[in-house]
């Protein structure tokens, strides 16, 4: 499968695949590949077009494969839900879909219909297609907000600590990463790309068996400072190119990062610790504590609902 950012997102070739191929059976009706391609395909259309420029590539590709991941669960779960809802005689007015329509253009383009209708055309779906899916959305949003319940058990002060522990770190202010990096070349005059790459992959393979970053960048690295065990010091926003300063920023402390692909050189960086960081009190947190709780205890009612569904439904997955 090919994603909307031009990243191939099926890995390497292998074996020649059935592309219609039969991935689920739901009350007698089934679901091909074809179908679920198809539906993971609007979703990323309409996800991107809602969200440019809100978030950064990392973020996109990070949404784009979690919507490929669950692509045939949700598509059997979106044709249950759907399915629920006529059974229960429920219609969507073009009212409703008019208001979802125009409230979509406000939020994420201004009021600008004429920008929304271009940036449309792009995806390849008519306007007639985006109501559909506005139509369907509405209908499912109804029934899951239904069925996540209001009368949620209230939250416990012993609930609220733990999730403030659990979430704090997020409010945290930013604070400069104190940072480690490693540079690895991706060829030398005396070593090819492949023979790079070994070292590449032994360099990350020491690391995830825990070996001591500043001892494998003495080893391995190959810049300014190596000698240092790859440690640059506190970094500002302006030292390193603006890739690796967000990975530097999001990036936990204590946690290595992934290789890097930074032109003719992998880079692999490491947060000791950050400095001038501040982390906000419960007091400050108390309100947002208290609804992620509820959000996670409704959501819990949803899955319920959703596996009773799929227990009264005739739901068969083809393992392929």
């Amino acid at each position: 499968m090919v994603s909307l950012l031009g990243m191939t997102t099926s890995g390497a070739l292998s074996a020649p695949v059935e592309l219609n191929r039969m991935k689920a059976v739901v009350n007698g009706e089934p679901i091909t590949q074809t179908m679920v391609d198809q539906a993971v395909q609007t979703q990323v259309q309409v996800w991107l077009m809602g969200n440019k420029g809100m978030v950064s590539r990392t973020e996109a590709e990070r949404e784009i494969r979690r919507m490929e991941e669950r692509a045939l669960d949700d598509l059997i779960d979106r044709t249950l839900i759907l399915s629920e809802f006529k059974k229960l005689g429920g219609v969507i007015k073009d009212q409703y879909v008019d208001e979802s329509v125009n409230r979509f253009i406000i939020e994420r383009f201004k009021g600008d219909k004429g920008k929304f209708m271009a940036e449309l055309k792009k995806t390849g779906m008519t306007i007639a297609q985006f109501r559909e899916e506005q139509r369907d959305q509405i209908a499912i949003q109804a029934l899951r907000s239904q069925h996540g319940g209001d009368d949620v058990i209230p939250n416990t002060p012993w609930e609220k600590k733990a999730k403030y522990n659990e979430i704090k770190s997020e409010f945290a202010s930013e604070g400069q990463p104190k940072l480690r990096i490693m540079s690895i070349p991706k060829q030398t005059d005396s070593s090819s790309l492949e023979a790079q790459k070994e070292v590449l992959d032994t360099v990350t393979s020491k690391l995830k068996s825990g070996a001591d970053f500043a001892a494998v960048a003495k080893e391995h690295s190959a810049d300014s400072f190596a000698s240092k065990g790859g440690y640059v010091g506190v970094l500002g926003k302006d030292t390193l190119n603006e890739g690796l300063t967000e990975v530097a920023y999001s990036l936990p402390v204590g946690q290595v990062s992934q290789p890097l692909d930074d032109g003719v050189t992998w880079r692999i960086l490491k947060v000791e610790e950050r400095i001038g960081q501040k982390t906000p009190g419960y007091d400050e947190l108390e309100k947002e504590i208290d609804r992620r709780l509820t959000i996670e205890k409704r959501q819990k009612n949803l899955e319920g609902w959703l596996k009773k569904l799929r227990r009264d439904a005739n739901v068969r997955i083809y393992d392929n």
